[in-house]
């Protein structure tokens, strides 16, 4: 999960980069193409990493299914966890990312 959790923050993390970069790529011979390419493909990741934190139900709602011993409540627990830190990683380096635009 932890992986996941990382994985998903740095696609995040390259979308609203190629974003800011974007501006910079007015020159012949820059490899600008490469940074939509990365735009486009982590825009994607975004809306599947947004679509599977709505599809994940919340860890306390799976709690109350979790009283039986040996059941893999504690992977789901987890799992939906790990969905919301990355949603709240990658809201904060976007945030992030627009303060420094500012300047």
């Amino acid at each position: 999960m932890k992986l996941i959790s990382v994985v998903i923050t740095a696609l995040a993390a390259t979308s609203v980069q190629a974003g800011v970069l974007q501006k910079w790529c007015a020159l012949p011979g820059q490899g600008c193409y490469m940074l939509k390419r990365a735009a486009d493909a982590s825009g994607d990741v975004r809306r599947s990493a947004e679509a599977l934190a709505e599809a994940m139900p919340d860890a306390e709602a799976l709690s109350k299914w979790c009283a039986l011993p040996g059941q893999g409540c504690l992977k789901a627990k987890r799992a939906a966890e790990a969905v919301e830190e990355a949603r709240r990683s990658a809201d904060a380096l976007a945030d992030a990312m627009a303060g420094l635009e500012e300047y």
